[in-house]
């Protein structure tokens, strides 16, 4: 679901101050009833109506922590998940250094079969794949 425009906001403000009714303003905008309930209990509580911001959780990595980990994938590439949390002691789950590792654009070997990598870094996901250069 996407966010409700400031244009829209301030349209749902101004009805509700004239009186309109919350469901012919949702019908009128295409929202739902909620939402528009939603943004005008926000404007009387506030007297605004921009939502707070939302800041999540707080990484448990710190920004050098990430940086060490760079440094380790590009000394080490072929370093498994679990190598990396042991070695750098990280206090965070396998699950979650590989969804930070995708993030910072760090691929990886989908078969444990093959061979160490003795050309370098894992590759950029935004690096050409390879596929389809080749002529039969």
């Amino acid at each position: 679901m996407r966010p409700i425009s400031d244009e829209k906001r301030e349209l749902i403000i101004d009805a509700k101050q004239r009186g309109e009714k919350e469901e012919i303003i949702a019908a009128w905008l295409k929202i739902s009833k909620r939402s528009v309930g939603t943004i005008w209990k926000l404007f009387r509580d506030t007297g605004g109506f921009q939502p707070a911001k939302y800041t999540g959780r707080k990484s448990r990595l710190s920004d050098e922590k990430i940086d060490r980990i760079c440094s380790a994938i590009n000394e080490n590439p072929d370093a498994t998940l679990n190598e990396l949390i042991e070695q750098l002691s990280l206090p965070i789950k396998k699950s979650q250094l590989s969804k930070l590792l995708a993030k910072l654009g760090f691929s990886y070997k989908k078969r444990l079969s093959t061979r160490k990598n003795s050309s370098g870094a894992t590759s950029s996901k935004n690096a050409p794949s390879g596929r389809g250069n080749k002529k039969h």
